[in-house]
């Protein structure tokens, strides 16, 4: 039996390119990652290949009947028309839960088969390809609109991503995601690097907005700006309560993650921020905790922060501190960003590449961990300024991740939590810092000079 194969642009049909991010990889393109961030907001949206509305496959059914193509000459067209609905008749009616994509693929291997077989052409390979090509021409434009129609009509969808898909090319059979990545791709514009009285000029007029004077002041936890930064839930495992080294921190920490909290709130407008229910649940996980070889007592690794959309989690250990507390919440505000902020963080990544592979953060970690080759991050460096960190420093921003997200906007934040970090972001590396701030104050910038708009990425 010949098996179907997808068409180049079939979005949920499942052949889509993924990002190779391993280091020595070549760097995945911008388009790579921007699709990979597109379905991860269709994913979050419960919207899979396994979980497709029933009034999309309906209308898929009632539409697929009309044939419009001429791929193949009469009468074979008409011949393979007729194979093509016995075989939509023996697929019928779909299993509950199934999607568009399954039953487009059981109509197309069902009427291959029988079309070729019928015609007595089995082992003509480049016969299989056309009859195979037919049957897509056929069914694909109309699994276009049932997806098009399922990313408009779910709720959960951000509100940028269904415009960008509500401009979808009538007729195209081009997934409305790919063709939502053209459209990001072609407004973009990314400038060159300012002069040194730009640079000056940038960073005075960053200094002049009040919430960076806030940061400089170290009180970004107090005031209006640090409204809607509660923590409704902070949940210790059994594990941790156990170490003994859990006493000694526990006070501090349930000081630092409620401040944490206000912290990014006091940095995140609402309109930025993400749905309460991906930031508001704090897991805090056991440390390692092993014997020691040379001393007595034992030897403590604190546990690796992390971000978990899945379960709406931010895991921290027991020794974490509020700039940790607000980096891992930056993930989540990353990736409700609008889809055209994003693409400005990659803007600033691609800005600075100077090789066209990823180089390991690493090197002799047993886990890599990829990262773009950039030339430089001027306030990560300064912090990072000794021999065995400088590396981490200038790469760690850099790193990339196949679903999309990055760590520019976490790192960033997590400096413009302390007043000393983010006295060094905001002076050594303005371009970056105004590009965030902008991400995630855009009202800051309504009456900004529009001369130092003009450097940042647009």
């Amino acid at each position: 039996m010949f098996p179907a194969q997808p068409s180049p642009d079939s979005g949920m049909r499942g052949d889509r390119s993924t990002a190779n991010c391993t280091p020595g990889a070549v760097a995945p393109t911008v388009f790579q990652l921007l699709l990979a961030r597109l379905e991860e907001h269709v994913k979050e949206a419960g919207i899979t290949q396994n979980a497709v509305c029933a009034a999309a496959v309906a209308d898929f059914l009632a539409a697929v009947p009309d044939p419009q193509l001429d791929t193949l000459a009469a009468p074979a067209l008409a011949v393979l028309n007729n194979h093509v609905d016995a075989a939509m008749h023996a697929c019928s009616p779909m299993v509950g839960g199934s999607s568009v994509v399954s039953y487009v693929s059981m109509v197309a291997i069902r009427a291959t088969s029988s079309y070729t077989t019928a015609n007595t052409i089995v082992a003509d390979d480049a016969e299989h390809a056309r009859v195979n090509a037919a049957v897509r021409a056929r069914v694909d434009p109309y699994v276009a609109v049932c997806e098009r129609r399922l990313y408009l009509n779910h709720a959960d969808v951000p509100a940028d991503l269904k415009l960008l898909i509500q401009n979808h090319a009538p007729g195209s059979i081009k997934d409305p995601l790919v063709e939502a990545a053209d459209q990001v791709l072609n407004a973009v514009n990314t400038p060159g690097d300012p002069t040194p009285a730009d640079r000056t000029a940038l960073v005075q007029a960053l200094e002049g907005l009040r919430v960076v004077q806030a940061m400089y002041a170290g009180k970004l936890a107090v005031g209006s700006g640090a409204q809607g930064g509660t923590l409704p839930n902070i949940r210790v495992t059994d594990a941790c309560k156990t170490q003994k080294h859990f006493g000694k921190h526990v006070e501090r920490f349930y000081k630092d993650a409620p401040t944490g909290m206000l912290v990014y709130a006091a940095l995140v407008q609402p309109s930025r921020r993400p749905p309460e229910e991906h930031v508001s649940n704090i897991e805090v996980t056991e440390d390692t905790v092993e014997p020691g070889r040379f001393w007595i007592g034992t030897r403590v690794t604190q546990y690796r922060a992390n971000a978990a959309r899945v379960g709406n989690k931010v895991r921290l250990s027991v020794m974490d501190e509020v700039s940790t507390v607000v980096h891992e919440i930056g993930h989540q505000v990353e990736f409700y960003l609008p889809v055209i902020e994003w693409m400005r963080l990659q803007q600033i990544l691609r800005m600075r590449m100077v090789g066209p592979q990823l180089v390991n953060i690493y090197p002799n970690a047993d886990k890599p961990e990829p990262a773009f080759d950039v030339s430089a991050m001027p306030a990560f460096e300064a912090y990072y300024a000794q021999s065995n960190q400088q590396r981490v420093g200038k790469y760690y921003p850099a790193k990339v991740y196949s679903s999309g997200d990055t760590e520019l906007l976490s790192m960033t934040v997590q400096f413009f939590s302390r007043p000393d970090t983010a006295t060094l972001m905001i002076q050594r590396d303005p371009v970056l810092a105004a590009t965030v701030l902008r991400a995630i104050r855009p009202d800051d910038f309504a009456h900004f000079p529009a001369n130092l708009l003009a450097l940042l990425p647009t």
